[in-house]
């Protein structure tokens, strides 16, 4: 089978490393290869979703909100993971989890949307 080797980022854009992924009929998680990357967890913010510090998101871009899904989301010049609600055609819920339940209401148009996390490697 092909391999490829995607990278993996931090929330200030940088390559910190690679990962060798299965490309499966020409695709990674049903995005493009050289499309793809991970995404390095900084914090436990996302905890209650079962994303910790150092785990990696594998991230399908995206260029629209999805409800329900956790998507890498930049707003206010951070990028995150949040699972995403949408309210209605102009506005959204960035939910975060640490060990509260919080959610900020923002501007679709304030975000931009990054990518869909749809894959999560975790190292024990």
């Amino acid at each position: 089978g092909v391999v490829k080797r995607v990278p993996v980022t931090d929330e200030d854009s940088n390559v910190v490393d690679h990962v060798l992924v299965p490309v499966v009929g020409g695709k990674i998680e049903g995005g493009a290869p050289d499309k793809v990357f991970y995404f390095l967890a900084p914090d436990d913010s996302m905890r209650g979703f079962r994303i910790h510090s150092g785990d990696l998101a594998l991230i399908v871009p995206a260029r629209s909100p999805i409800d329900g899904a956790i998507m890498l989301v930049e707003y206010n010049s951070h990028r995150f993971l949040r699972k995403i609600k949408k309210l209605n055609d102009y506005s959204v819920l960035l939910q975060s989890y640490d060990r509260e339940y919080e959610a900020v209401e923002a501007q679709i148009s304030e975000c931009s949307f990054l990518g869909r996390a749809s894959k999560l490697e975790i190292t024990l």
